[in-house]
């Protein structure tokens, strides 16, 4: 039941049965063949009149897809053509990025060129572009399945060195990716110390940026860019969606150790999805909302919430701001520098749980990790499968715990929370774990601290969570 993923698959099937026609059959052959012209690409328009009117390939969809499934994916009517080939669909967006790189490799040959500079490096890395087979790009850019999560996925392109392939696919779901690829943050792969320069520029599509504000940890506001009610108050964060790029032909050092991470991310609560109708129950004196469709923010908002600075038109990133700067390809750019955080909208489920009597914010993080890892025991999963944030209660200055899928789309297991017998041992598990079996006196890794959660590391109590959760539990058997 989750839509990005079954979508997945219904592309997969379309370029199944496109691929198979016998005029489409170079087009399997690589990106070169498959996308058909750099500059008037062709493949997704293609896939799409291929689509249109095919009722052998609609009927297989019909088959494939969940019935309980069908309305949101449009196989009810012709509104899945759309979600697989219409100008916001995965596959559109893809086509966009691969040709713009093939186009600013094709214009940076020609500038060499007229400063009479060697161009090699430059066509074989064109070259390296075009003859990747089709398959191996379309599943590296998450068009068509690929095995286990995530599904927000986005790479940092390594960009072949002299020409031949680096053997890297950095690929990083993207509530991870704002944090590992963030200005100064490096990687350790085949042998070598990656680092991203920038955020990945494709021609005529535009970031996704919000503006947004935190009051305390339960008060989060954002509003679209360029929304007149912001206030001039307000931060703004990008959605680097195209993901980061290396510096073009510059070789990786090796590393001399391991690298640190610098940064973290935290997630706040924007609300539940559209026509969400929150309908609390009391299950042993906790309001619980059945699992919902919400949507989390996840910021990374670098050192002590300073942000990053980055160029639209180029895409450089870094830490402080400078007068001038160089582009990923180290070109001069004449785009401005811009303060942003690095953020990434989650779409998930979630489960909202008033405690009774919990009012301070820290109290509140102290119950919600305590929750957090009770339910990933209980439900028999790692922990990072779930998260956990808080926000405002039912009443003024309460404050409400959100437990939630650490998937996009979700993945069933916060709604598992909505059986008693299962939300019991929840409850027992949590209490559990901040019983001070750690032999702590506030918190530690042993109880409530993670390195998720650095922000809340000098905040976080075992004592005031085992306090609320000991007044729960102990209803559990009257």
């Amino acid at each position: 039941t989750n839509k990005k993923i079954v979508i997945r698959h219904m592309v997969a099937t379309a370029l199944a049965a496109f691929f198979k026609a016998p005029e489409n059959e170079a087009r399997f052959r690589n990106v070169e063949t498959f996308v058909g012209n750099w500059s008037n690409p062709l493949a997704v328009s293609d896939l799409r009149k291929y689509c249109e009117d095919n009722d052998v390939l609609r009927d297989s969809l019909r088959r494939i897809v969940p019935q309980d499934m069908h309305e949101v994916t449009g196989i009810a009517s012709d509104a899945w053509i759309d979600l697989i080939t219409g100008p916001q669909s995965r596959s559109a967006y893809v086509e966009a990025e691969v040709c713009a790189d093939y186009l600013d490799m094709e214009k940076y040959r020609q500038d060499l060129f007229n400063q009479h500079k060697g161009t090699n490096r430059v066509e074989a890395r064109m070259k390296t572009i075009a003859s990747e087979h089709t398959l191996t790009f379309l599943s590296r850019k998450a068009v068509i399945p690929k095995y286990g999560f995530p599904v927000d996925v986005v790479e940092l392109d390594t960009r072949p060195q002299g020409g031949t392939s680096t053997g890297v696919s950095l690929q990083r779901d993207l509530s991870q990716a704002i944090a590992e690829y963030a200005p100064g943050g490096k990687v350790i792969a085949n042998k070598l110390e990656w680092e991203s320069c920038g955020v990945k520029v494709i021609a005529a599509k535009a970031f996704p940026v919000r503006y947004y504000q935190v009051g305390d940890a339960r008060s989060f506001t954002q509003w679209n860019e360029g929304d007149p009610t912001a206030p001039h108050s307000s931060r703004k964060y990008l959605t680097p969606e195209f993901g980061f790029v290396t510096p073009l032909f510059r070789k990786p050092k090796e590393p001399r150790g391991r690298v640190q991470r610098l940064y973290t991310t935290r997630p706040y609560f924007q609300g539940f999805g559209e026509n969400a109708q929150p309908d609390p129950q009391d299950i042993f004196g906790v309001q619980v909302t059945k699992a919902l469709r919400g949507i989390l923010v996840i910021l990374c908002e670098g050192w002590n919430r300073r942000g990053f600075y980055i160029c639209r038109t180029c895409g450089t990133h870094m830490t402080g701001t400078k007068g001038i700067h160089r582009s990923p390809s180290n070109s001069e750019c004449s785009g401005t520098l811009e303060r942003f955080s690095l953020g990434h909208e989650l779409v998930t489920d979630v489960v909202r749980l008033q405690f009774p009597q919990l009012t301070v914010e820290w109290d509140a993080y102290s119950v919600a990790y305590a929750v957090a890892l009770g339910a990933a025991e209980t439900l028999d999963v790692p922990d990072i499968d779930l998260n956990v944030t808080i926000t405002d209660g039912v009443s003024v200055g309460e404050s409400s715990i959100v437990l939630y899928d650490n998937f996009p789309g979700g993945a069933g297991l916060v709604a598992q929370l909505e059986q008693k017998s299962v939300f019991a041992e929840m409850l027992r598990n949590a209490r559990d774990r901040v019983q001070g079996n750690c032999g702590c006196d506030s918190s530690c890794y042993g109880c409530l601290r993670s390195y998720r959660n650095q922000f809340a590391h000098p905040y976080l109590d075992r004592k005031k969570a085992l306090n609320v959760l000991e007044a729960v539990n102990s209803g559990l058997d009257t």
